[in-house]
Parts: structure tokens; C-alpha cells; sequence
């Protein structure tokens, strides 16, 4: 046999090896995407806003967010998910259209990429995730995304979750950029971390530990804030805490949930030596089929000096001190929370109201009060709607603010 077949036999198997392996990667891709998911979320909403001393502010905006999950191919996936935000009506202050004379609506029109990683779950109790990603962790006091607005706060970040036994969960993502709800792009050097022991439904303990660094040479819209002077990384914190909760059964109908927190917030990164201040929370409830009650005392504390308040630059805020959202940012003085929820279903519909009463933790001065109330009707699996309604009233702080949601929400 000549050389020179033997040498075209070889190019003709590379090149046939060549086009096998370029077919089974294309194949391979085919069926990822064509075995994957595809998810449309749709929400319109009306938001009515009025605040003293500025226009009532009235806003309908349409949130619409189509995602595709990827099939898993030895363990790697990727998800891609696009945002919208449409504005049909426009009256009101969206933190970037320069509307200042209306009252406050942080949900400005957008088009952009809501989340888009890689996902790597190739190991059973184990995965990590790098890119574009919404990040949830525990209640969201500290972190999370912020779903009630209507674009989402989303984070560039590699993260790791994975079970180092049965019943623990351990956490930890590092985020060099931060997407925040007015789609304004923050440079960060944060780090996250936790540690989830859930042995049963009586005990959910959870340590933390998590390091916001702001990295902008100068101010972002929406971006967190403390209220000292100073440059973009003057609040900049480290927040290390635990966290205690679980239900207790009192026979088969009836259930007391109860829940205990404590934080310690530092300066970090270039923080001011003034970032100094406790966390606490203490809640406990009644639960029966169709009926809650439940009673918290929280405390965003402050410095000796009373010139830092307790931060939560991550978390989704809209949840917790009023949905009037007048303590987004912590006074200087910090901020006692006194609150009840009173919550039932009634042919289908769940009902909620909470009351506030908000107040100085040094000093104790009286900030004002606060009353929320919720109803949300799921139709189906796919549709729901609901309105919400909030009233802060002033005492000492802040401004009288009353706002309105009503919504539709559409999940395929």
C-alpha cells in the first residue's frame, strides 16, 4: 500500500471525523434550545402616587419579561431572559424622565436583558451560576430582587448553592455589577455569603454575612444610600447577622410562626467610620386555614452619635416598612417598627392589612404611622389580579404619601 493512499486515507477520516464531530455539536445545540423552555410574564399596572408638596402622580405602565432555559447538556444550561417596560401613561416622577414636580414612581420605560447565565447543576446538591441573575436570599430583608417594581433588580455575579449535608445549604456569589430598578448599571465589589440549617418545619436557622461595595466615581440614580456626605463609597457596609424562624403546630389546624433576627452592620471599602448600627427583629403569629395574625418589632438601629442609620442597600425593599416606601433609606436616628398583619381568604381572594407605627430608635421621637391593604384573586394557574392601597401619615418625619396599585399579572 503507497504512502500517498495512505496518507489520503488518513485526511479523508480526519476530515469525516471533523464533520461528525461539527454535526453532533450542532445536534447537541439543536437540542438544547429545542428542548428547552420558553416562560412570558406580563404585567400591566396602573400606580397612583400622591405625595405633599407635589403633583399626584398617576403612571400605567406594561412589564413584559420573555425568558428561554436552555435543556441541560451534561449539566450546562443557559437562561436568557428579556425585559420591557412600556409607558402609556406618563405623569409622574420615574427618577430618570426629569418629571420632579410629580410624585415619586421609580418605574421608567425600558428594553434591555433582565438576566442572561450560564448555569452548571451537572452534580446532585451543587449549583453555580455566572452572569446576568436575579438573586433571592432567604425573606429578602437583605438581598433580593425587588419583584414588586417593574423592572427587577438584577445582579452580574458568579454564584455557588449546594448542600454540604441534608439539611444544610450554604450560599455565596460575588457581584461586580449591579442592574437596579431604574436600570441604571452600578460597578460594585460585593461579596454575599450564608449558611441555611433547616433540620424541620420547627427551626430554619441562618447565618450571614454580606459586603456591599458601591465602586461609581460618582452618584447613581437609584443607587443605595445613607445620607452622608461624601463620596459614592461613603455607605459602604458590612452586614454579618443570623436569623432564627419556624412554625410551631398547635394541634392540626392551628400553627404559631415566630421569627427572631440580629445584624451588625460595619464600614467597609471605603464606608465611613460612622456606619455603626444594629438589627433587630423579633415577630410572632397565629395561622389557621383560612385566618393570620401577626405581630413584629423590628429596629434599623443607629450610632451612638445618631448620625448613620442601619442599610439595607440589596434588599427588596418595598416589602418591609411600608409600601409607601418612605424609609427606603434609613433616617439618621434609625427607625423602630411596630407592625401587625391581619391576613384571610374570602371566596378565593387573599386579604391583607398591616399596620405601622414608625418611630426614632434614638430618642424614640414619633415618625408617623402607616396602613396597607392588599386583595389578589388567581383566576388560574396563568392569570391573577389584585389591588393594593398604602396611607403614611406624617408625625415627624417624611412626608403625608398615599399611593394605588391595581394589576393584572399573566404567567405562560
Amino acid at each position: 500500500m503507497s504512502q500517498s493512499f495512505l496518507h489520503r486515507r488518513r485526511h479523508y477520516a480526519a476530515a469525516l471525523f471533523a464533520l461528525l464531530a461539527s454535526t453532533t455539536h450542532a445536534d447537541t445545540l439543536t437540542n438544547a434550545i429545542s428542548g428547552g423552555q420558553v416562560n412570558l410574564d406580563f404585567r400591566p399596572r396602573y400606580e397612583f402616587m400622591s405625595q405633599a408638596n407635589k403633583n399626584d402622580a398617576n403612571a400605567f405602565t406594561v412589564q413584559t419579561l420573555l425568558g428561554l432555559a436552555s435543556k441541560p447538556v451534561a449539566g450546562i444550561s443557559v437562561d436568557l431572559q428579556f425585559i420591557n417596560v412600556a409607558g402609556i401613561v406618563h405623569q409622574y416622577n420615574s427618577l430618570r424622565n426629569g418629571k420632579t414636580a410629580y410624585a415619586l414612581i421609580p418605574d421608567p420605560e425600558e428594553t434591555n436583558v433582565n438576566q442572561v447565565y450560564l448555569q452548571y447543576a451537572g452534580i446532585p446538591a451543587l449549583r453555580l451560576r455566572a452572569g446576568r441573575q436575579e438573586i433571592n436570599l432567604d425573606d429578602e430583608r437583605f438581598v433580593g430582587a425587588v419583584g414588586f417594581r417593574q423592572t427587577p433588580q438584577s445582579f452580574d455575579a458568579v454564584s455557588v448553592q449546594g448542600e454540604a449535608l441534608p439539611d444544610l445549604t450554604l450560599y455565596g456569589a460575588y457581584i461586580w455589577r449591579i442592574k437596579n430598578i431604574i436600570d441604571e448599571n452600578v460597578p460594585s465589589q460585593t461579596f454575599l455569603s450564608a449558611a441555611s440549617w433547616t433540620p424541620s418545619p420547627l427551626l430554619h436557622a441562618q447565618a450571614f454575612g454580606y459586603w456591599y461595595g458601591n465602586q461609581a466615581h460618582s452618584s447613581i440614580p437609584g443607587a443605595a444610600a445613607c445620607f452622608l456626605a461624601g463620596n459614592a463609597q461613603v455607605c459602604n457596609s458590612a452586614t454579618l447577622g443570623a436569623r432564627v424562624q419556624g412554625i410551631i403546630p398547635l394541634g392540626d389546624a392551628l400553627h404559631i410562626p415566630y421569627d427572631l433576627s440580629y445584624a451588625k452592620q460595619l464600614p467597609y471599602d471605603g464606608g465611613s467610620a460612622a456606619v455603626n448600627a444594629p438589627y433587630y427583629h423579633v415577630g410572632v403569629g397565629l395561622t389557621l386555614p383560612e385566618f393570620w395574625l401577626h405581630a413584629d418589632y423590628m429596629v434599623m438601629g443607629t450610632n451612638s452619635q445618631g448620625s448613620y442609620g442601619f442599610q439595607t442597600p440589596l434588599a427588596t425593599k418595598h416589602a418591609f416598612n411600608g409600601w409607601a416606601e418612605v424609609f427606603l433609606t434609613t433616617p439618621l436616628n434609625g427607625l423602630r417598627s411596630l407592625y401587625f398583619t391581619l391576613g384571610g381568604k374570602l371566596i378565593g381572594t387573599q386579604l391583607a392589612a398591616i399596620y405601622y407605627d414608625f418611630q426614632a430608635d434614638r430618642g424614640g421621637a414619633q415618625y408617623g404611622h402607616e396602613l396597607d391593604l392588599s386583595a389578589t384573586h388567581a383566576f388560574s394557574k396563568h392569570w391573577s389580579a389584585g389591588a393594593q392601597y398604602a396611607d403614611y401619615q406624617r408625625t415627624n418625619y417624611g412626608m403625608n404619601t398615599e399611593g394605588t396599585w391595581v394589576f393584572v399579572t399573566a404567567k405562560f
